[in-house]
């Protein structure tokens, strides 16, 4: 038997541990022990509990009240993330290298962590990303604009990337690391599990790189009970801190839609506030396979998940990005004409036209249902599969 870790640093919501579940559960079908690192713990228990997994609450930074600058590129996301400092990010790489070295694995997978990643240099036991092609940039230098729409010169990501690598070495340094060359080499790793496809890569043309599809789990949460009032079915995927948040559940309570909204960490409170005859609120995690076959729209963030899980059952979107990662998920679907973007800036957007543009023109729907055709072989099973007998190699 071997010991997986995976490591999960930055981001949020739970669905970074429902991308990794099929896999774990592989591994631990085959005896191996999975252990998870986790940045949020909250739905830790629900999802993990039931199979036994070991949790641990990863070493993070505690978020700061100053203003950062938008992100241009990978290296700006980890300015963002604290590797702007040399004091905390010399103390979270300690950290993380103290945990590594008291879980002792067999193999590590980095979920979006790149301090684990930096921790982890040194060690002899193969390592493997896991994930969007968010976390897993082109390996350039420097590494390319994630803002496509804006003109970014080629010196503001050379001296943006230089400032991250500074940091980045001076830590090696004083932990008695390798040097980076480029920050690319933060990515030196045994295998690239690249979990999108082409359509959906978040840097769009792509030169390398294998990819192994969407990762998501389908059916760990609880059925949806729809309400029985309302013709078209809306399936709701929203964060409770989403700014629009509240004109956007009373312009659906007020639709001819039966909508079933899925809001993680809503309050009892805020659910009996807003539920009606053709509006259900839940905040408990559901059956993501049954909300993608019977709905005909998907109102989401347009997170990496829930946005494949959808298209793959051919069903269109409304999404609503709040983070960089989401909005530019949200752009690529909208462009290939398989939903419509609602951009963060927008003030006073009118959630219900927006939605029945996407009801009532075919061409979204015939769009995502082309998108279903292309990839109808795909399936989250035989793809966890495939990724633990890749692991099992390595490990031998």
């Amino acid at each position: 038997m071997n010991k997986i870790v995976y490591a999960w640093e930055l981001g949020g919501g739970y669905g970074h541990i429902g991308a990794f579940l099929s896999v774990a559960k592989q591994f631990q079908q085959r005896g191996h022990e999975v252990v998870f690192v986790l940045k949020n713990l909250e739905h830790a228990h629900t999802l993990l509990g039931k199979y036994g997994f070991a949790y641990f609450q990863a070493p993070m930074r505690w978020p700061g009240n100053a203003a950062m600058p938008p992100a241009i590129n990978y290296a700006g996301i980890l300015r963002n993330a604290g590797f702007h400092e040399t004091a905390g990010l010399l103390a979270r790489t300690q950290a993380w290298k103290t945990t590594i070295a008291c879980l002792k694995p067999d193999l590590l997978l980095f979920d979006h962590a790149p301090t684990a990643l930096l921790a982890a240099r040194e060690l002899k036991i193969p390592r493997a990303l896991f994930g969007t092609g968010f976390y897993s940039p082109p390996r350039l230098s420097p590494m390319p604009a994630m803002r496509s729409w804006l003109h970014v010169s080629e010196r503001e990501l050379a001296n943006s990337e230089a400032q991250v690598l500074a940091m980045i070495n001076s830590v090696a340094d004083r932990l008695g690391g390798r040097y980076l060359t480029a920050l690319a080499d933060l990515f030196e790793v045994e295998a690239d599990f690249l979990c999108t496809l082409p359509e959906l890569d978040h840097y769009q043309g792509r030169k390398q790189g294998v990819y192994w599809g969407p990762a998501f789990s389908y059916s760990e949460g609880e059925n949806l009970v729809w309400p029985s009032v309302g013709d078209k079915r809306i399936f709701a995927y929203l964060n409770k801190d989403y700014a629009g948040l509240e004109p956007l559940l009373q312009q659906l309570r007020s639709s001819s839609w039966s909508v079933f909204a899925h809001i993680p960490g809503t309050t009892p409170a805020s659910i009996q506030k807003y539920s009606s005859a053709n509006l259900r609120i839940s905040a408990q995690p559901v059956d993501m396979r049954q909300a993608a076959m019977q709905c005909d729209l998907s109102i989401c963030h347009a997170g990496a998940g829930t946005s494949a899980a959808m298209l793959l059952s051919g069903k269109p979107l409304l999404m609503l990005p709040i983070y960089l990662e989401q909005l530019l998920t949200a752009r690529t679907i909208a462009m290939l004409g398989a939903g419509v973007c609602i951009p963060p800036e927008m003030k006073k957007p009118n959630y219900r036209a927006a939605a029945m543009e996407v009801l009532s023109n075919n061409k979204y729907t015939k769009t995502a249902g082309k998108f279903a055709d292309k990839y109808a072989a795909f399936t989250p099973e035989e793809q966890a599969v495939r990724i633990v007998e890749r692991c099992e190699a390595l490990m031998r």
